[in-house]
């Protein structure tokens, strides 16, 4: 049994219906009735490989491969490197890279297409795991299920990204749209927003639809204490660009310069010079580090001695880094955007601020950094909810029970 995993109660403040131009309205006329299990809409009769067989044989879509930076290519290693560890599954995971570095991706594109077919027609595999999001991450999905369909090889739809404009499509590209999530075997959205977002304009697809939130490991080795009189560290991870809120942070980061209590790092790819200028301006610079891309082991050393863990997005969808910041026990400050308010429970187990709203995340900061009782209780809760909930191995077991369901002739 598909059992959906359980969600906040609480008002939805900012949701799906915070990205601009998505069709959010009714959001959540229809937040429950989800049937548990889908069943399958493609015609399977001619499948290349039966998955009576046991191993079950997967190729993974995602955007860089290994290493990728972004969180679709991070959670594609967690699922590639935990399956293979696993064989018990009797599932074979590999990646489909589909784009490649943005100035070769016609070429790793055509390759993905090929490696498809040559699967197809080898019967190496019984099922595409397709990673989508909006923009051309759509328009190379759209391809690759229309091969999978022409090859009788379910596929599944996992939908990533803070937008999916589906408003702003043509007519003709949303009717692909709806066939796309039409003729899929199995639907994952991260959060109950996204699932009442496809409702809205298919709600014969529910019981496809499997709510699974982003997963992550458990942290090797245990935060560093901070001594007294050390400075707090305020640590923001992801791309270095307006629509992640870099520059309202290092705004509110300067009407809280007079303290001399923390410090900050700004990690990631993206506007790094100006964010330096921004910072120099402000004269907070030897206080804000922002050192670019982070890669693993520099990444879990940052979060190690990280205290308050902060997201001001705009858009998001739910970001990996706020359940890393979980598995952490850090203090987590974020905007209810995307399904984010699902996850943080404002006042228990985090902080939510309003999108853009500088004053109110100079306030959030501040009275973190003063109250290191709340620090400790929202860590320890945010802790608490990454076992019960986001934990990796009951991530992986309900994954492949849904690309089994899906696979099924």
């Amino acid at each position: 049994m598909n059992t959906l995993m359980p969600l906040s109660r609480k008002k939805n403040q900012g949701i799906c219906a915070e990205t601009k131009g998505a069709d959010s309205s009714g959001a959540h006329k229809r937040s429950n009735g989800l049937a548990q299990g889908g069943s399958v809409q493609v015609d399977t009769s001619r499948l290349v490989k039966s998955t009576d067989q046991d191993v079950l044989r997967v190729m993974v879509a995602t955007p860089l491969g290994q290493y990728g930076r972004g969180g679709i290519d991070r959670l594609t290693d967690l699922i590639v490197e935990t399956i293979n560890r696993r064989e018990d599954l009797g599932v074979e995971v590999r990646r489909l890279v589909t784009r490649g570095e943005k100035r070769w991706w016609p070429v790793v594109f055509a390759r993905a297409l090929i490696e498809v077919g040559v699967a197809t027609r080898r019967r190496d595999v019984d099922l595409l795991h397709i990673q989508l999001a909006w923009g051309g991450s759509l328009y190379r999905k759209l391809m690759i299920a229309a091969l999978a369909r022409y090859f009788r090889v379910p596929y599944v739809v996992h939908l990533h990204g803070g937008r999916f404009d589906w408003a702003k499509a043509g007519r003709h590209l949303a009717r692909r749209i709806e066939q796309f999530f039409i003729d899929s075997a199995a639907i994952i959205v991260l959060g109950q927003c996204w699932a009442s977002h496809i409702l809205d304009r298919l709600p014969s697809v529910k019981d496809k639809i499997t709510i699974l939130p982003n997963t992550t490991t458990l942290p090797n080795g245990a935060r560093r204490d901070r001594a007294d009189g050390e400075r707090i560290q305020i640590s923001f991870l992801g791309h270095v660009q307006p629509a992640k809120g870099v520059p309202q942070l290092i705004e509110a980061l300067g009407k809280i310069s007079a303290r001399a209590d923390w410090s900050a790092t700004i990690a990631g790819n993206g506007e790094l010079d100006q964010s330096r200028s921004h910072a120099q301006r402000l004269a907070i610079a030897d206080r804000v580090d922002i050192p670019g891309w982070l890669g693993p082991d520099e990444t879990a050393a940052l979060l190690r001695r990280t205290d308050i863990l902060v997201l001001p997005s705009f858009v998001e969808n739910l970001p990996m880094v706020v359940i890393e910041g979980f598995a952490y026990g850090l203090a987590v400050v974020a905007t209810p955007v995307g399904a984010v308010p699902e996850v943080i429970d404002h006042e228990r187990n985090g902080l939510l601020v309003p999108v853009g709203d500088v004053e109110a995340l100079a306030g959030a900061l501040h009275r973190l950094l003063e109250d290191r009782g709340l620090r400790r209780s929202l860590g320890e809760a945010a802790r608490r909810d990454y076992a019960e909930r986001f934990e990796i191995s009951t991530y992986i077991t309900r994954l492949v029970s849904t690309w089994r369901k899906a696979a099924r002739p």
